[in-house]
């Protein structure tokens, strides 16, 4: 999106990409269908270690109703709404969304240098930069933009190179973490739902305080607990692993529960939470809850009562860990937005430096919000270089 902008308006632009053709990350994007944008957009589906503010005036210097007209309008590509928020290619072909990025950046002039790997970035006594690659080549460039994402998905080349290039550099450096990313669970009984999906919302605890919600599709896996309520929520725990989630099972209180316990007379326990939750799910849930699951409601003591209510409502998540950034969606953290111009995005600690996309401190939730950053902070980029001397 920055080389496209900024050839377009007669800058010499070198793409330089690691893997043979740039856009992986698109590819493989929403199923190999790609979510390119949400279909709304708020400060808070964003977040951000730094100024909300900045946050928020880098967001809107390109409206989203203006986002997706440059897809539809100057990209030939038709968009649909989906009625979970996110908006995909008509033709539900990721390819499709890269190929057309790729055609814009040849008609615009720019030069691609696929295969090449930038190992260091020099600034040159005279001003500009020198860029070394890992064959031993060299490139001179008046000014450099890094936009080699975080460290997520490192398969589709995005390792944390730029991100170290930027500290050797002279920048800072927010701790980074694996966000949007399924989570762990060492207790064999609950990989044992692999497969099983429900909705429930989850509160995110610190010293018995809420902090976060949510409320969503969760998914059980052989190896813990995924699906977007949980991905939305899951940088507090790679963050800290000071949290506690704890789980609402249908979305219900403890309260609901009681009273539904309370008020379901002959029907056993089981048949009581089987009609609300999937069947291996309430049969685990009533284990742990140390109840007979062929006792009669009506014939459960309170203290039983009580403690399954608390089981089905307030459920803490047996959380040991992340999948890491090998299957994490986006990297928490990066260059601080306080290190950055606002209005160029030019590094204020490296004259001549830009940096856009995910190698800010930006994290956006699921559903097309880290597209959207990447595509706002590339025009951003593109558009002050295009003006810059």
């Amino acid at each position: 999106m920055a080389a496209i902008i900024a050839a377009r308006c007669g800058k010499a632009i070198t793409v330089v990409e690691t893997r043979p053709e740039p856009g992986a990350k698109i590819r493989v994007s929403g199923g190999g269908r790609c979510n390119v944008l949400p279909s709304r957009v708020s400060i808070d589906d964003f977040h951000t270690e730094g100024s909300r503010h900045i946050m928020r005036n880098i967001l809107m210097s390109w409206p989203l109703t203006d986002v997706r007209a440059f897809f539809e309008d100057d990209l030939r590509i038709p968009l649909k709404d989906e009625p979970s928020g996110k908006v995909f290619p008509i033709s539900d072909r990721s390819r499709d969304v890269a190929e057309a990025l790729l055609t814009a950046l040849r008609q615009s002039g720019a030069v691609l240098r696929s295969s090449c790997r930038i190992v260091r970035i020099e600034r040159r006594d005279a001003g500009g930069f020198r860029l070394f690659s890992s064959d031993g080549g060299k490139l001179e460039c008046d000014r450099v933009i890094l936009a080699s994402g975080g460290l997520s998905l490192p398969k589709s080349g995005s390792d944390g190179a730029g991100l170290s290039m930027a500290v050797a550099l002279g920048h800072g450096r927010v701790p980074t973490y694996p966000a949007l990313v399924p989570l762990l669970s060492n207790d064999a009984r609950w990989q044992l739902l692999s497969g099983v999906s429900l909705r429930a919302r989850v509160k995110v605890e610190c010293d018995r305080r809420t902090i976060d919600e949510a409320e969503g599709e969760m998914l059980f896996t052989h190896r813990g607990f995924s699906g977007p309520v949980i991905l939305n929520l899951s940088r507090y725990v790679t963050r800290t692993r000071k949290v506690a989630l704890r789980v609402h099972w249908g979305g219900c209180e403890v309260d609901d529960w009681s009273d539904a316990l309370r008020q379901g007379g002959r029907a056993t326990v089981a048949s009581a939470v089987r009609r609300c939750l999937p069947n291996r799910l309430a049969a685990l849930l009533i284990d742990h809850a140390a109840v007979e699951p062929s006792v009669r409601l009506s014939e459960l003591r309170r203290t039983e009562r009580d403690r399954l209510a608390e089981v089905l409502s307030r459920f803490v998540l047996p959380v040991n860990g992340s999948e890491g950034y090998a299957t994490a969606e986006v990297t928490g953290g990066g260059v601080p937005l306080g290190e950055i111009s606002p209005r160029t995005l030019e590094s204020r600690v490296v004259p001549g430096l830009y940096l856009c996309g995910e190698i800010i401190d930006v994290t956006g939730r699921l559903g097309g919000y880290n597209f959207l950053w990447a595509w706002v902070t590339g025009r951003k980029v593109g558009r002050a270089l295009a003006t810059a001397s």
